[in-house]
């Protein structure tokens, strides 16, 4: 009978904690609690993966790290990254999609996810984004090598700007 009440109990614990979950009152975070240096040591893990070429390991950190940390544009960026390395286009532009949601100067994210576009045979879709990529960045330093990159995107397309 004990055993009975314990599990209601507790079977009453998850339903509440998912409620809470699926209304974004409570996230990953909250309920693992890893602090904010051990969540940079699991990114720079990635990171060294994603370097290395071991791009399925590098998008499964970076996958869990969007889910434990959803409004942090560089996840997002990194999961890119890897499905585009892995030539899974579709699931790139998404990831981009969300880097860009959280953070709409990021202009690694509208250059990488212009060129997954073009990948896709999206050429308009890529060429706004190139665009958007020089736009937003050309006044940056910190961002010369991918607005340079856009351009040399945009060129060998024989696109100019304005």
């Amino acid at each position: 009978m004990a055993n009975d009440s314990v599990e209601q109990t507790f079977a009453a614990l998850v339903e509440f904690i998912a409620n809470k979950f699926l209304r974004g009152e409570v996230s990953v975070a909250d309920l693992i609690g890893l602090d904010d240096q051990e969540i940079e040591t699991i990114f720079l893990m990635g990171h060294y993966l994603y370097n290395y070429g071991k791009y399925d390991a590098a998008l499964n950190v970076f996958s869990v790290l969007t889910l434990y940390k959803p409004f942090v544009s560089r996840f997002w960026r990194a999961a890119g990254a890897a499905n585009q390395a892995l030539k899974k286009y579709v699931e790139a532009v998404a990831a981009y999609d969300m880097a860009l949601t959280t953070n709409t100067s990021d202009v690694i994210s509208y250059t990488y996810r212009g060129e997954s576009k073009l990948s896709l045979g999206q050429n308009d879709a890529g060429v706004e984004d190139l665009k958007m990529a020089v736009e937003v960045g050309r006044s940056q330093p910190f961002y010369k090598q991918w607005v340079d990159r856009s351009r040399t995107l945009l060129s060998v397309r024989q696109i100019t700007l304005e």
